[in-house]
């Protein structure tokens, strides 16, 4: 925060460098806002990818809540772990019933549209080596979360231009960017690329 003759000129927004003038800080508030409720949400995806690698693979079925079986794709599945609660759905590390093979099981809520129509659990991975499986799953994770990121920066990029073109709204949108990108960039020992799994490979729905 920079100050002139006692009255302040510039302003640092948090997760990013990028110095605003008091009418670019109001663009930056208004455009913020507009993403607010993603951008928490998106937070809070990256929170529990971020302990995917504490996660114990051990854990009894049944507990937190969890199913004990998923039935996917005509297959049922024994639950280990849950990875992911989103608001529409939840993601579960599971083991085949009747053999050794592990799947990266979505399940959606029983009023969820997707599942109206395509059943209420979706198989994204599948393999042999739980942990491999999970190593790779939060590489694909975390490359949802990217491209999360660079939507909530798109759409921002039109609030800011269309309401406040007149401060400087390409300033107002890389200080929202590095914000966002500073979200999904935290954790560490995260992979860029996606690794492959033994068998199947199927995109997250959130």
């Amino acid at each position: 925060m920079l100050k002139r003759k006692g009255q302040v000129t510039d302003f640092l927004v948090p997760g990013s460098t990028v110095r605003l003038t008091p009418g670019q800080l109001n663009a930056y508030m208004a455009a913020f806002m507009f993403i607010q409720p993603e951008f928490d949400e998106m937070r809070q995806m990256q929170q529990q990818v971020d302990r995917f690698p504490q996660t114990t693979l051990e854990q009894l079925a049944g507990s937190s809540g969890m199913p004990p079986t998923i039935t996917a794709e005509g297959i049922e599945w024994e639950t280990q772990t849950q990875l992911l609660k989103l608001p529409k759905c939840e993601i579960y590390l599971c083991r085949k019933s009747s053999g050794k093979e592990f799947a990266i099981i979505q399940r959606f809520q029983e009023n969820a549209p997707y599942a109206k129509t395509n059943g209420n659990s979706e198989i994204l991975q599948t393999g042999n080596d739980a942990r491999q499986l999970v190593s790779d799953y939060t590489a694909e994770a975390q490359h949802t979360l990217r491209f999360m990121a660079s939507n909530l920066v798109a759409k921002t990029q039109r609030v800011a231009f269309e309401r406040f073109p007149e401060h400087n709204p390409g300033k107002v949108v890389r200080a929202i960017s590095d914000r966002c990108l500073l979200v999904v960039s935290e954790s560490l020992g995260v992979t860029e690329s996606v690794c492959q799994t033994t068998h199947q490979v199927r995109g997250i729905r959130i």
